[in-house]
């Protein structure tokens, strides 16, 4: 973010007295960058108030980096001049993009090993288990009540009753043998039936008390068989009570191992989950490295990309730049100002000897046809015959050199001439014939051509009526060009007559100044 505003620079600027020493490079550059501004006002003041050439050096080194830096340029010693610096895209360089090592990763590996490690929960206690020992005697005795017989009493087979019969039996003998002894005592002996009566009542009296004996007899024997009932129904419920109390064991021992088991569940469960929590943590710390390090590497990638946008916009400044520098160059190249080519670090030595030379060359032939061979000569060209008698016959009116020619002519040189002239013959002045001439951006070589055969049609048809401008058309070579009034005539005659006489034109408006630095260009100006 810019620290300065160009209104911040401009109010220091004004108050520090130096805003002639600023370029208009400099003022450019801190327009666009008010810091870079700042910086180099600061380093003038101190280049100012220096002492010592080695503390002017140093403020001068300073600004030279703040041009370097952001304009893409240098000042000079004192900062006053403008010098591109180079443009060398390929040179970009940057540090080293930021690199990622995982601090936690054999940590993790650990953890994770050890939480594999774990395996499936198993147990080592043993679970008890259950026998019924119970089981027959319950089995037994529950088949017994559930299948116990009808009651059913048979005295016959009741060994009570058969004890009280036997019993009753005897009583009755007994009592019958007394009654049958006291009646016989009674009657002297003498048997009777009322002995028998009584012996016989005696006896049934017995018979009938064995059967009052047998409901008492009967209860009896059902109370003995709802006893036998109730006694089994004891014994089960004891022999059940006694198999309850060992499952109750069974049950406790149960309890007691699932118990222990899930303890020992939940401290192996707990382990894994510890692992797992140091594991997610690891992961976690790692992940936050890893995210800092993106963060890291994403900033990297902006101010590359920032820098290098920089480095984009200075090339394309410096191209703009170079491009109004060449220009500029090319335009004063164009009226014979070499000096911004120079500037440039271009070479000009052999275009400006080139073009002068071309200029001595294209007099000395014009001269040449009035018979004024030193130009030639002092170019080191020596004609021979031939091209002696083509100048002659250019001055005196006669057809066409051949091929021969020392000016080097070409097919192009004559093709469609024909129009060309009749037209510049048709402009009614050399000028204007000359002005023509160069607005049809022929080559050099072409156009001398199509001059000469201008001027020679120009004066073979003035010979021809006896008119001219001014002056009579040579019939033999002159030591001197006497054609008054044109271009070239003026060229060899006062070149600076010529450059004023292109300047009047311009001014009166029959001459663009574009089409005045064509003809001072084309005729070496």
């Amino acid at each position: 973010m810019a620290k300065y505003t160009y209104q911040d620079f401009q109010r220091a600027l004004d108050g520090s007295g130096l805003a002639g020493q600023f370029s208009q490079a400099d003022l450019k550059l801190a327009q666009q960058n008010p810091d870079a501004g700042m910086s180099i006002l600061s380093y003038k003041k101190d280049y100012n108030a220096a002492t010592t050439d080695e503390a002017r050096a140093l403020a001068n080194l300073g600004a030279e980096t703040v041009r370097s830096s952001w304009g893409g340029y240098t000042g000079g010693q004192t900062g006053g001049s403008f010098q591109l610096d180079p443009i060398s895209p390929n040179d970009f360089s940057y540090a080293a993009a930021p690199t990622y090592t995982s601090g936690w990763g054999d940590e993790i590996k650990s953890l994770y090993n050890q939480q594999k490690g774990q395996g499936s929960y198993s147990y080592a206690g043993a679970k008890p288990t259950y026998t019924n020992r119970y089981d027959a005697t319950i089995q037994d005795l529950l088949g017994q009540i559930v299948n116990r017989e009808e009651f059913q009493y048979d005295p016959e087979t009741d060994p009570l009753y058969s004890q009280y019969r036997k019993q009753y039996v005897r009583e009755g003998q007994r009592a019958t043998a007394d009654a049958l002894g006291a009646a016989a005592a009674a009657s002297g002996g003498i048997p009777s039936s009322y002995a028998a009566t009584a012996a016989g009542q005696a006896g049934d009296y017995y018979a009938s008390r064995l059967t009052d004996k047998i409901p008492e007899l009967q209860q009896l024997a059902y109370s003995q068989y709802r006893g036998n009932h109730d006694m089994k129904l004891s014994d089960l419920n004891a022999v059940q009570g006694a198999e309850q109390i060992d499952y109750s064991k069974y049950l406790n021992d149960l309890g007691q191992y699932n118990t222990d088991r899930n303890f020992d569940y939940g401290v192996w469960s707990d382990a894994q989950q510890r692992l797992a929590n140091q594991l997610q943590t690891a992961i976690g710390l790692e992940q936050m490295d890893y995210d800092k390090y993106r963060d890291q590497l994403a900033q990297y990638n902006t101010d590359r990309n920032f820098n290098y946008g920089q480095l984009l916009d200075e090339i394309g400044q410096q191209t703009q730049l170079r491009g109004e520098a060449m220009d500029k160059a090319q335009l004063a190249a164009g009226v014979g100002d070499y000096s911004f080519l120079n500037d440039l670090g271009i070479n000009t030595d052999r275009a400006n000897s080139d073009a002068q030379w071309e200029r001595q060359y294209t007099l000395a032939q014009l001269a040449a046809q009035y018979g004024d061979y030193s130009g030639l000569n002092a170019l080191g060209i020596r004609p021979d015959a031939n091209s002696l008698y083509q100048f002659g016959l250019a001055a005196s009116g006669g057809t066409r050199r051949g091929s021969g020619s020392s000016s080097g002519g070409s097919a192009e040189s004559t093709a469609g001439s024909g129009g060309i002239v009749e037209t510049m013959l048709g402009m009614g002045s050399d000028i204007g014939a000359y002005e023509y001439l160069v607005g049809l951006g022929k080559t050099s070589g072409v156009t001398e051509n199509l001059w000469e055969l201008y001027q020679e049609e120009k004066e073979r048809r003035d010979t021809a009526t006896g008119a001219g401008t001014g002056t009579a058309a040579p019939s033999a070579p002159l030591s001197r060009p006497s054609v008054a009034g044109s271009v070239a005539g003026a060229a060899l005659s006062s070149p600076d007559g010529l450059a004023k006489m292109i300047e009047q034109k311009v001014r009166n408006g029959s001459m663009t100044q574009e089409q005045a630095l064509e003809l001072m260009a084309r005729m070496g100006f």
